[in-house]
């Protein structure tokens, strides 16, 4: 027996049985943790740009999702396929601010959402898109999932076969912003920092030219 424990013929072979498994899956695990970590960079990605497109065509729901082109006939208001003149105060989730949810299943802001859904909906896809408008500031959320390609083991250990990434932007509306500033100018023009609200009816049907 001491002589068994001091002869070093086969001592590469037990070192290589102890020490090459070890290798194997401490490899194996940055490999799959590697395809963790792109997968979410990637969903990351498609739900930054889903949202980008998203409140770039805000606007208008017929624009395209990629350039943001749109046919003349199709400007808001020329009853010709186009968004209805007064869409935001119906179709904008202007309700959202008393914690109501006014989105209808069809129209302007449903047509705008399903183009998002219809362009990004293969292996990495948009899940879910809200609209929080809160008047002076408004923006879209969007939250994309992909599927985790790893053995099932792993997504027994993380709780999930899938991981999921969010991101905003800010909708701007320039047409519209023009209008409240021209609306809100004259309003102060009329009334003035210490103006009463004697009149008001009157010189705001005035503003929209009413009789």
């Amino acid at each position: 027996m001491k002589s068994f424990f001091k002869d070093e013929r086969g001592s590469f072979t037990m070192e290589a049985t102890l020490v090459f498994p070890s290798v194997l899956i401490f490899t194996i695990i940055g490999v799959f943790f590697c395809i963790i970590v792109f997968q979410m960079g990637t969903a990351n990605y498609v739900a930054q740009k889903a949202a980008s497109e998203l409140a770039f065509i805000w606007n208008n729901s017929q624009k395209d999702i990629t350039s943001g082109e749109f046919n003349e006939d199709h400007y808001s208001g020329l009853g010709k396929g186009g968004d209805n003149l007064y869409w935001r105060l119906s179709d904008n989730n202007i309700l959202s601010i008393f914690g109501l949810n006014s989105f209808p299943s069809e129209g302007p802001v449903a047509d705008k959402i399903q183009k998002v859904k219809n362009k990004y909906n293969g292996s990495i896809r948009v899940k879910d898109v809200q609209y929080n408008n809160n008047l002076i500031h408004s923006e879209v959320v969007v939250v994309a999932e992909s599927s985790l390609h790893v053995p099932s083991f792993i997504t027994t250990l993380l709780g999930s076969d899938v991981v999921t990434a969010e991101s905003s932007r800010v909708v701007t509306d320039t047409p519209e912003l023009i209008r409240t500033h021209n609306f809100a100018k004259y309003l102060w023009s009329q009334f003035g920092p210490t103006g009463g609200l004697s009149g008001a009816i009157s010189s705001i049907k005035g503003f929209f030219g009413a009789p």
